[in-house]
């Protein structure tokens, strides 16, 4: 368990290092300003799932014990939930560019027409996003990965280890996400938050067609 959760916390320190405003400075400083706005999405990304990959395919090596069999039904049912979230999750990109959000479209740009623009990672959308999914909670992505962590039918200790490291990282995710998102939106940024809940959806009386 302890070498499980030291391999995890290696993979969220890299993660967390990489997607600090400190560290996307220095990168300007040091591959300058065209590289940011161009390939660091694309890159950010690439590192991102190549660590990702590292950690689980490591932590698989290490020696597990099953701690419960559960029974087909309830088996079913979490899968059924996993591929929920993902549908989800799926969602959020009816609002996202996933183009940008993979960094390819920022390449693409840049190749094709010589094009720099967005802000340091060549991200270019700037208005709020408050339909659909994210009209429901906001942060589906996250949300859809603790579902998905949560809802992991092969419990063993290594599994659980990793389930909980990984539900209180998306919960992190979330705090460090609103901290940032009041800096750029400030008060229409607060006032989403007091009409949307973080993460448990909920009926209110946010308009007609939106659920809460």
């Amino acid at each position: 368990m302890i070498i499980v959760a030291g391999i995890f916390f290696l993979f969220a320190f890299i993660h967390s290092i990489t997607i600090t405003r400190t560290f996307k400075e220095a990168c300007k400083r040091r591959f300058g300003d065209t590289f940011m706005r161009v390939y660091y999405r694309a890159v950010y990304n690439v590192v991102s799932v190549a660590t990702a990959a590292a950690a689980f395919s490591w932590i698989r090596t290490i020696p597990d014990r099953t701690l419960w069999t559960e029974p087909l039904w309830l088996r079913l049912g979490m899968y059924s939930a996993q591929a929920g979230a993902l549908l989800f999750a799926s969602r959020a990109f009816d609002y996202l560019d996933s183009g940008e959000f993979l960094g390819i479209k920022q390449i693409r740009r840049y190749l094709r027409d010589r094009e720099i623009g967005g802000n340091i990672e060549g991200l270019t959308q700037k208005d709020l996003v408050t339909r659909g999914v994210y009209g429901i909670v906001r942060h589906p992505l996250y949300v859809a990965g603790i579902v998905f962590f949560t809802c992991n039918p092969h419990i063993t200790v290594n599994g659980l280890t990793v389930t909980v490291l990984a539900d209180a990282y998306f919960l992190f995710g979330m705090f460090i996400e609103e901290r940032r998102f009041v800096t750029i939106f400030e008060d229409q940024y607060r006032e989403y938050m007091k009409q949307v809940p973080r993460m448990i959806p909920r009926v209110g009386k946010r308009g007609k067609d939106t659920l809460l």
